[in-house]
């Protein structure tokens, strides 16, 4: 079933239109944009917007790039994943009075510590969290707690997307 938080960034974002043909090919996509949505929610920051609405349009993107000639349900989610460093590459934190919480990449949901402040509580602070880690890594790391058990096995498994995150540079330290 697709969330309200996903049906209100794409909404938000006019993504319906560019959406609709990637979930006629593969139904599946949509419980996992819609899983991975109410994991990072829609304040945290990606480079530019949103980081999920940054990565629904790579998504998008990389599925029009090989539509024709390709498998574009698994170029979706090489693009919808291709961010997922972001989430390590800036601090997300609540600010409660002389108390600064901040928010460990993939411990909770972005969207449960959200949960726990008050509205406006929260902002991005731009420190790169102590970790370091690869862009293969952050794919792989935030697919495991977005994804069904069948949507990982499908896309992490049998076609390996995490193969097309190169290890070069870590993020973080």
């Amino acid at each position: 079933m697709t969330s309200t938080l996903f049906k209100k960034i794409i909404r938000e974002h006019r993504l319906s239109s560019h959406l609709v043909p990637v979930f006629t090919i593969a139904p599946e996509l949509e419980l996992a944009c819609s899983r991975l949505a109410d994991f990072i929610g829609e304040r945290f920051e990606g480079e530019r917007k949103p980081l999920m609405c940054e990565m629904l349009e790579d998504g998008v993107a990389e599925y029009r790039r090989v539509r024709k000639t390709g498998e574009p349900h698994v170029a979706f989610m090489r693009g919808l994943f291709s961010r997922a460093h972001l989430l390590y590459a800036r601090r997300y934190v609540a600010n409660e009075g002389d108390r600064v919480h901040v928010w460990w990449p993939m411990l909770e949901p972005v969207t449960a510590f959200e949960a726990r402040f008050d509205e406006g509580a929260t902002a991005m602070v731009d420190e790169a969290c102590p970790e370091r880690i690869t862009h293969k890594t952050a794919a792989f790391q935030l697919a495991a707690r977005a994804l069904t058990g069948e949507g990982f096995r499908l896309y992490f498994e049998d076609y390996d997307v995490a193969h097309s995150y190169p290890d070069r540079e870590a993020v973080g330290a």
